[in-house]
């Protein structure tokens, strides 16, 4: 009995180390800390700085995997920490944590991005450092750099030193002088409110993308950038000097203008605009551009097509004015290859008793490429239900027309206005008309400055 209770208790304790073995390996096996060390750069990139920077006590294989992340992004999460009344205070705090960091870095150092506090903190004092940290970059090879403030401050950083190739800033002074170098490797170039003398020429060889949002001073003629692909601008007025002379290459085009420019222009806009863009694939025109475009009236067509044009988008238009429908007219009638159309009305279009903008249009407009046409803020207006007539009649190979009702137009009103449309004759077979729950956006300004215009029109 004994020898069998004996046997049973081995038994046990057998099973009990075996578990025990097992439940320690378990513990001790860490799949994370195994991974090459640029799959480990990639997930601490993936996290806000502080937390990056936190996981250095995890355990020995982690204390320095965080020193050769090669993207530091200073941001909302990490300025939270340091909120003091003392303005000059908070910037210290700021500033030390971010020489903290550099002076720990191992390693190339490609993305710096830097958002300074909007409330307690001392802007000049920020901006002295950032002259310390230049040099610092420089050594470590930075290619992108970003520097973002709420309010402007007029000093000039010697960035010339830096072989960028991505520059983003808001709310600064643009910090090169045009006899100095710096922008020779930038491909792409964002500004947010940012001032420049208005005699300054910039040489870009090789920028491919240009966002100039309400800038002072900066225009599309200041950058010397024959291989200039995309450029999105929005100005709250146009100066008579805007011109894209120089911009053959341009594939995309982007112009919004936030208030009524005037109107006395004897040469056609138009023409000054667009008729050296004879690369353009895509274009598009919201607020009060439209309005400037008229000014000087448009040609039946531009001299020459514009024969890579695929996707033109057109907002704020008021379709019962003969003037912004002509533009409209002239950029479809020089667009052979058209297959993109979205358009959206304006919130100042008025009924009107208007003959036809488009009974015409069919002898002498071709859309035979076209397959996707949106409408946003459909009001249900003459000006718009004509445009709708012609597209119908003279899109053979049209596949859907999207309609994004007006929020101010009532169920009843939108389903007597679909009946009519659907009487309408069609060219294609295949074209459809369907509901648009929300209005449609074309034009894509990226990560960084389509949040701030979201935040900006709220």
């Amino acid at each position: 009995m004994k020898n069998s209770n004996g046997q049973i208790s081995k038994k046990r304790m057998a099973e009990s180390s075996t578990r025990k073995a097992r439940k320690t390996g378990r513990i001790k096996k860490d799949r994370i800390s195994v991974l090459p060390r640029n799959i480990l750069e990639t997930i601490l990139c993936c996290l806000p700085i502080r937390d990056a920077v936190r996981t250095s006590v995890l355990s020995r294989v982690w204390r320095h995997c965080w020193t050769t992340v090669p993207d530091l992004v200073f941001d909302e999460c990490v300025r939270n920490m340091w909120m003091d009344h003392n303005r000059v205070l908070t910037a210290l705090k700021l500033v030390s944590v971010i020489n903290m960091v550099l002076l720990r870095h191992n390693g190339p150092i490609l993305k710096f991005s830097l958002t300074i506090p909007l409330y307690c903190c001392d802007f000049e004092v920020v901006h002295d450092y950032i002259d310390q940290w230049i040099p610092v970059f420089s050594r470590m090879g930075i290619r992108q750099f970003t520097l973002d403030q709420y309010y402007q401050v007029h000093r000039v950083h010697n960035f010339s030193t830096l072989n960028l190739s991505h520059l983003r800033l808001r709310n600064v002074w643009f910090p090169y002088k045009s006899a100095v170098g710096g922008l020779t490797y930038l491909r792409i170039i964002e500004l947010i409110k940012v001032s420049a003398s208005e005699e300054s020429i910039f040489s870009c060889p090789v920028l491919e993308k240009l966002s100039l949002i309400y800038c002072k001073g900066l225009l599309p003629s200041n950058f010397r950038a024959p291989n200039l692909k995309c450029l999105h601008q929005m100005y709250w007025e146009m100066t008579s000097e805007f011109s894209l002379s120089g911009l053959e290459n341009l594939t995309e085009f982007s112009c919004r203008l936030s208030s009524w420019p005037e109107m006395h222009n004897e040469k056609s806009n138009m023409v000054k605009v667009f008729s050296s863009l004879h690369k353009i694939e895509k274009i598009c025109i919201a607020k009060c551009s439209i309005t400037y475009l008229a000014a000087g009236g448009s040609p039946k067509r531009f001299t020459k097509p514009l024969p890579y044009l695929k996707t033109l988008c057109i907002c704020d238009i008021d379709l019962n004015c003969l003037s912004e429908v002509s533009c409209l007219r002239c950029l479809i009638r020089s667009a052979p290859n058209l297959c993109k159309l979205h358009i959206s009305g304006s919130d100042e279009a008025e009924e009107e008793n208007l003959n036809s903008r488009w009974e015409d249009a069919s002898e002498e407009c071709t859309v035979d490429h076209l397959e996707i046409v949106t409408f946003s803020n459909f009001r249900g207006l003459e000006g718009e239900l004509e445009l709708v007539k012609f597209l119908l009649a003279s899109s053979p190979l049209l596949k859907t027309m999207f309609i994004h009702y007006d929020w101010e137009m009532g169920k009843d009103d939108a389903f007597e206005i679909l009946e009519e449309m659907l009487e309408f004759s069609r060219a294609s077979p295949r074209a459809q008309i369907k509901h648009l729950k929300y209005p449609f956006h074309a034009v894509d300004y990226g990560p960084w400055v389509g949040p701030w215009l979201d935040a900006l029109e709220e």
